[in-house]
């Protein structure tokens, strides 16, 4: 009977056999340059050697029992029958928990960067904003913490690296204070519009670090673009919270609580609408442009300037709610609907049985 590590190397073989698949796929259609592919194959082809060593012989599968034949076809055959071929863009092997310490170091230093450039403009002192207040910068993060889990647990066949959300969102939280430098300069010298300015200037600087990721190995696919998008704006609206509370709400608990858990949930899914038009074009060409932005930016542009405008009466809470819901509340059920979307498409991909080409799903 095989052992235990030699389940281990059969099902981990079978998934460098799908790898393999997917890169003379993506050569084929152009999608790798001929040495990116060669160097890639090389890289598997070792990995398939060294594992040769721990292969026990496969039992023919009517000796199996029923439940382990089925388990086995899973793990170990080359491509699923009906499956749609995915794309690979690199290695997919995770990085080591130590250097993701450098991504998060960054992070950090963005986040800090932000609170300290935003109390200078302000004309507070750092250590006064960041020793007296520091329960009002945590208190700011609890609702976009929250609503990113939920939007991570919606990646739910490859959860995207813990230490790359981080990364963005610190990018999110310092673009929230590039657009209040420039918010702030367009409103003093009288062009500053609320529904027009603010949402340009403020999707455009989220949708640069989801560019920059969009870039990256791990961005495979429509839903890493949402994911990622979703981060960005939720760094963003981090920032946006703790900036209102301090210096226009006063500690108004009622505002605040309105502020994070109400307000700042349409920056995640504004952005996503730019992520996922990103991970779209990753899919189809195998590489992202500045263009390629185009459509998802625009519609997180009208999502936002829409939510903005207020369009009908604002004369009491009542009626702002009601005005949230009408726009944030229909963009996010458009995000649900393309979240699904993409769940479907990962399914046609094996996603969901252990074929998804980079990520936690990928390793043993």
């Amino acid at each position: 009977m095989p052992t235990e590590l030699g389940i281990k190397a059969l099902s981990r073989g079978g998934k460098i056999d799908r790898i393999l698949l997917q890169l003379d796929r993506s050569h084929e259609v152009g999608r790798l340059s001929k040495e990116r592919y060669e160097t890639l194959r090389e890289q598997y082809q070792a990995g398939q050697a060294e594992l040769r060593v721990m292969m026990p012989e496969r039992l023919p599968m009517e000796a199996q029992k029923p439940e382990e034949a089925k388990k086995e076809s899973v793990k170990t055959d080359v491509q699923p029958e009906g499956a749609k071929r995915s794309v690979v863009y690199g290695n997919p092997l995770p990085l080591p928990w130590f250097s993701a310490a450098g991504y998060i170091m960054i992070a950090g230093i963005l986040v800090l960067a932000s609170v300290f450039l935003v109390s200078s403009v302000m004309g507070e002192s750092f250590s006064d904003i960041w020793i007296h207040k520091w329960y009002l910068f945590a208190f700011s993060f609890t609702g976009p913490a929250l609503y990113l889990t939920w939007m991570y647990r919606n990646d739910k066949f490859e959860h995207e690296p813990f230490y790359f959300l981080i990364l963005i969102l610190g990018w999110g939280a310092f673009a929230a204070f590039l657009a209040f430098v420039m918010n702030t300069a367009l409103d003093a010298v009288g062009l500053g519009i609320t529904w027009l300015t603010a949402p340009i200037i403020e999707e455009s600087l989220k949708a640069v670090g989801v560019y920059w990721m969009a870039k990256h190995q791990e961005f495979n696919d429509s839903l890493d673009g949402m994911v990622y998008g979703f981060a960005a704006g939720m760094g963003f609206a981090w920032i946006e919270n703790f900036f209102y509370i301090v210096f226009v709400y006063k500690g108004d608990l009622i505002a605040g609580l309105l502020r994070v858990f109400v307000y700042s949930f349409g920056h995640g899914v504004y952005a996503a609408f730019t992520g996922r038009a990103l991970g779209l074009a990753k899919v189809r060409n195998g590489y992202v442009r500045p263009g390629y932005l185009v459509p998802g930016l625009a519609l997180a542009i009208l999502g936002h300037g829409l939510y903005n405008s207020f369009l009908i009466p604002i004369v009491n809470l009542q009626s702002l709610l009601l005005w949230i819901g009408m726009t944030d509340g229909v963009f996010t059920l458009l995000l649900y609907h393309y979240i699904a979307k993409a769940w479907e498409q990962e399914r046609q991909w094996f996603y969901d049985r252990g074929s998804a080409p980079t990520g936690q799903q990928q390793t043993d």
